[in-house]
């Protein structure tokens, strides 16, 4: 095997230690919850409506709808998952996609190392192309999308892994897939994004469909050969060579993957989690805060210093939002839909102080983490800090915690009475029918 697309292929077949794919059930619980999330915003609204537009008269939904609605759902919240060095977010490609191979198993049961080990190969997948694709540097300097522009083949990796497909047939399902999604268009709209997101996800689920039945890709489509001209690999992911040739093993990406404590981009979580922590440490009132001095990597200090702007995708990326909510209505941390925005005087004074500003030396812990580095000032004087090293998302999770967030979600939504129950279902499924039951719980 020669070519990067055949290697990635073979890395996707691999299989996984029972040891490397034990954090996936907490992952796809958190991922579930997250869904159930999605539905309550706009997105999941227009999702809905989407999928009813896709026939003229009533019909059961398709495996390849289910796959565009999860997509869209999952990610549009902010809940998802957070592979840090790749700025990728896996979960929401990969547990789509699953879902939606799943469902088209027919007569045939999948078993759950079959499952667990289609996710952790989406995870690697996703997490190598991330990587390759540049990254931080792609997202921050380049204006681009490393979700988007890996989500297609992670989804096509993971599809093709349950439906039986050997190294080389994943390998034609990816090079169908990286055909799909721009490489560098990426749209602020909201609607826009997550739409296309979802779109990238499906055509990835389609992608391996395709191979199965017998379609074949360019498998030298991510070499870097001159020959190829537009083609090359230097275009699409300059950097894979590189990330094929650091250490693996199967499982790296779900173990790279860290989970959220709340509804937010992962550059503004330490932000969130350090004005926590202070007020907890000095028990202080929103009203005593006079100054909350934000220090971050210099690469994502625009992305978070957002003092004004409008609509839910704002709410979530802005310090001055989300550090005035933290202290001002802590459960906003769990509300993803975000309906209607706080806007009190209370809220825009606090909103006021803050400042964000870039710190050299916190860039050499970054993209390991997302640190901030929060001082605040007290109208009695007192000046106190402290640096939250990216304690959210956090890789180190277990139920506990997660089980915590998930009630909190649930609260917002209406749904605490299934959280406990979808738990048990993801702890204990055993195969593919018993999987889409924990999944796609009756609405």
């Amino acid at each position: 095997m020669t070519s990067q697309l055949l290697e990635l292929g073979r890395r996707a077949a691999s299989p996984a230690s029972a040891r490397a794919q034990a954090p996936a059930r907490l992952h796809l619980f958190d991922a579930v919850v997250a869904a159930l999330a999605g539905a309550t915003t706009q997105e999941g609204a227009n999702t809905a409506r989407h999928i009813e537009n896709l026939g003229a008269c009533p019909r059961e939904t398709s495996a390849a709808d289910l796959v565009l609605s999860l997509a869209r759902r999952i990610r549009a919240t902010e809940l998802d998952d957070l592979q840090l060095e790749s700025v990728t977010t896996a979960a929401a490609a990969v547990v789509p996609a699953l879902a939606g191979a799943a469902a088209i198993a027919g007569k045939r049961e999948y078993g759950a190392d079959d499952l667990l080990s289609a996710m952790t190969a989406g995870y690697d997948i996703m997490h190598t192309l991330g990587l390759a694709v540049g990254g931080p540097d792609f997202l921050y300097r380049q204006g681009g999308w490393p979700t988007l522009v890996a989500a297609g083949p992670a989804a096509a990796a993971t599809s093709g892994r349950l439906l039986g497909l050997d190294p080389e047939e994943i390998a034609h399902a990816i090079a169908l897939a990286v055909l799909s999604p721009p490489r560098s268009l990426r749209g602020s709209g909201e609607d826009g994004r997550w739409l296309s997101f979802g779109l990238a996800v499906t055509a990835g689920f389609h992608a391996a469909l395709a191979a199965r039945s017998g379609s074949r890709g360019d498998l030298r489509l991510l070499d870097q050969d001159s020959s190829l001209g537009l083609n090359s690999g230097s275009r699409l992911f300059p950097g894979l060579p590189a990330v094929l040739a650091g250490p693996w093993e199967p499982g790296r990406g779900l173990a790279r993957a860290h989970l959220k404590q709340w509804a937010s981009a992962g550059q503004v979580a330490a932000a969130i989690d350090a004005v926590g922590v202070l007020q907890d440490r000095h028990g202080f009132r929103a009203d005593d805060v006079t100054a909350v001095e934000v220090h971050v990597p210099a690469v994502y200090r625009s992305m978070i210093d957002r003092p004004s702007g409008s609509g839910r995708v704002w709410s979530l990326v802005s310090a001055h939002y989300q550090i005035a909510a933290r202290l001002l209505h802590p459960q906003d941390r769990f509300d993803c839909a975000r309906s209607v925005l706080r806007d009190s005087s209370a809220f825009r004074r606090l909103m006021g102080v803050v400042r964000v500003h870039a710190e050299d030396a916190l860039a050499v812990r970054h993209p390991e983490s997302y640190p901030a580095r929060v001082s605040m000032t007290l109208r009695n004087g007192l000046t106190a800090d402290y640096l939250s090293d990216g304690r959210s998302p956090s890789p180190d999770w277990h139920w506990d915690p997660l089980l915590t967030k998930a009630r909190a979600v649930a609260v917002r939504i209406g749904v605490q009475e299934r959280v406990d129950p979808l738990r048990e279902a993801i702890i204990g499924f055993s195969d593919s029918r018993q999987f889409m039951r924990a999944v796609l719980p009756a609405p």
